[in-house]
């Protein structure tokens, strides 16, 4: 049996991918037929030995594969004959589930998976279905939460189910009722989707996006010393792509995909040189030569 895993929401197809290895393990407690393959660090010999290798205690093996979609074109082709020969998506015995978080429906393995596996795509929630979503995610976590507060929850978050739920165990610890003031006291507005925009309006040289991008934060009464720091930081993750392997960030799935588009925009040097200017704004600020308004501005135009 194949099973297909894919979309945007990480966090849920994450969690549908919990429960069935946790179902799995329930009915095969040995858990020495659990097999995890990820093609940037293993190869087709790995998932053949790992598909064709007997079980011990008769168990149904289980595989979890990631990584596939950012092969070559002739390795998807061989691993598709090979599923095809071995007729994978038939055999009761052998459970071999592909984790995607994006991919491109042209795509060869992609067109297969969607034709022969049981698939699932995970799209990001709606507006009416992340309301629905953070009720039933409260109510299980034994708290309440009114509809105003599912508003303003929204507003600060977004749909980043990922923070979502790590800001929602925060204020439930806080208080099993979730008021509005304590979503104000307790939690930051959600930024990062308007700072990698105004980091792709740099990358394009789009001098004026930018600065109206950031205008529209100040106008809106956003802190600048944050947005500041949120522009450093993004900053700071582009340097990361650009100096070493991409799987051993420790950033979030979501963002570092977001970074590794936008490194596309920027050389190495051009990001240190940012960089280093961002640092002595950051230097002028702190000794009361600059203010935070003024010196991004002069910094975006001069861009």
């Amino acid at each position: 049996m194949i099973i297909f895993l894919y979309g945007p929401d990480t966090y849920r197809s994450r969690q549908k991918l919990k429960e069935i290895v946790e179902e799995y393990k329930k009915n095969h407690p040995s858990g020495l037929n659990f097999i995890r393959i990820n093609f940037s660090e293993k190869n087709l010999d790995d998932f053949r030995r790992a598909a064709e290798t007997v079980s011990m205690f008769d168990e149904k093996k289980l595989i979890v594969v990631e990584g596939v979609f950012q092969q070559p074109e002739y390795f998807q082709e061989q691993l598709i004959d090979y599923l095809k020969k071995k007729k994978i998506d038939s055999d009761k015995d052998v459970v071999v589930v592909f984790w995607a978080e994006e991919t491109e429906s042209k795509n060869k393995i992609f067109q297969f998976l969607k034709k022969n596996a049981r698939a699932q795509e995970f799209k990001l929630l709606r507006p009416y279905q992340l309301r629905e979503w953070i009720k039933k995610y409260v109510k299980e976590k034994e708290g309440s939460i009114n509809n105003i507060a599912i508003e303003k929850l929204i507003n600060y978050v977004g749909n980043d189910l990922w923070r979502m739920s790590n800001e929602l165990d925060k204020l439930l610890n806080y208080s099993k009722s979730v008021e509005v003031e304590n979503i104000e006291l307790l939690i930051k507005p959600e930024i990062d989707l308007n700072i990698f925009e105004m980091v792709d309006a740099l990358g394009q040289k789009n001098k004026s996006k930018a600065l109206r991008l950031f205008n529209q934060h100040i106008k809106k009464g956003e802190d600048e010393s944050y947005l500041f720091s949120m522009f450093i930081y993004q900053i700071r993750n582009l340097i990361k792509v650009k100096s070493g392997p991409v799987a051993k960030l420790d950033m979030h799935p979501f963002v570092i995909r977001k970074t590794n588009q936008q490194a596309r925009n920027f050389s190495f040097e051009e990001l240190k040189k940012i960089y280093q200017k961002l640092l002595e704004i950051d230097l002028d600020v702190k000794t009361g030569k600059a203010d935070v308004r003024t010196a991004l501005e002069m910094f975006i135009a001069g861009i």
